[in-house]
């Protein structure tokens, strides 16, 4: 299984079409621990790119803080999951992916319960209502 994970220092990034960089996790043939973890840059912004990007990466699928419902179809193209929602540590989050035990949240836009008050982008909103310019939305999407 390959594993994306939007990615800013060691922590999943909060905005899918606006990621820099995706850490990408391979996991051994059972699926029983993660063999190798590679930072991949985002050389071209927008969906579109950014699901091309994750199709070269062989991903099989994609955790992210927030995901709009058109970065989330592109994605589907390719057959990649998209699992939105979540903060905190990109490792413990791939760990937890591998093992099953990472909840799929909601197949809308928007974050889920891994960032309560959230709302999507598309909403013209961010967590609590924070620009995105303030670099964090306010409750531990960082």
């Amino acid at each position: 299984m390959v594993i994306a994970v939007a990615y800013k220092d060691n922590e999943i990034f909060e905005h899918f079409g606006h990621a820099e960089m995706f850490a990408i996790y391979k996991t051994n043939e059972d699926q029983t621990e993660l063999v190798s973890k590679e930072l991949v840059e985002v050389q071209e912004s927008g969906h579109q790119a950014v699901a091309d990007l994750m199709d070269s990466c062989g991903a099989d699928v994609v955790i992210v803080g927030n995901i709009g419902p058109s970065a989330r179809q592109a994605l589907a193209e390719y057959g990649i999951v998209a699992f939105a929602g979540f903060c905190g540590n990109s490792d413990d989050a791939a760990e937890l992916m591998m093992r099953g035990q990472l909840p799929f949240l909601s197949d809308e836009g928007g974050c889920g319960g891994g960032c309560s008050g959230c709302h999507g982008h598309d909403e013209g909103g961010c967590c609590g209502g924070h620009d995105h310019d303030e670099g964090s939305c306010g409750c531990g999407c960082h």
